[in-house]
């Protein structure tokens, strides 16, 4: 189990000599973030993004930063050349507009009735989320809390490869 402990919000992490417990470590920081989130009068940690890249990205797509204008901007990810994820995108933005992203935290009211409850979502090839792992590496971002056509429920998490996760196939 995590023994490490952030200062600033209290968040458990694992130490380099923890047995890795993937399963019980997320759900640990996932009931310790919703605490934290909670008594911010937040469901979840969200950056103030630009989109630049010529064409709208769609509601819950995962994207990494690709530098600053007047806000951050963002690009959409793929397994094999964009890592680490900074999140998934709050909804659909268009060229040249400025939107939200999800960085952590339970991201509500978004399409997931092509997944299953439970089901820990990738980086999808060309972009978007998929349940199958890319063969490029460990690029999960979430895992879904409720399938729902509107109001389903992504619990976002840790992105890009290299994260004590992706040695037990977990968010990574």
């Amino acid at each position: 189990m995590a023994t490490g402990q952030s200062d600033t919000y209290n968040l458990p992490y694992p130490q380099v000599d923890d047995n890795v417990n993937v399963h019980g470590d997320i759900e640990v920081l996932v009931t310790t973030l919703e605490g934290v989130l909670q008594g911010l009068g937040l469901s979840y940690m969200k950056l103030d993004v630009k989109n630049v890249t010529g064409s709208t990205i769609p509601a819950a797509t995962p994207v990494y930063a690709t530098g600053f204008s007047t806000k951050t901007t963002i690009a959409v990810a793929l397994p094999s050349t964009t890592n680490p994820i900074i999140g998934l995108t709050k909804t659909s933005i268009a060229n040249n507009s400025e939107g939200v992203v999800v960085v952590s935290g339970v991201m509500p009211d978004v399409a997931t009735s092509s997944f299953a409850n439970g089901s820990i979502l990738y980086v999808k090839d060309g972009g978007g989320l998929t349940t199958t792992r890319p063969a490029e590496g460990a690029a999960a971002v979430g895992v879904v809390a409720n399938s729902d056509a509107a109001h389903g429920i992504i619990v976002v998490e840790a992105k890009g490869n290299g994260t004590w996760g992706a040695l037990k196939n977990g968010m990574s």
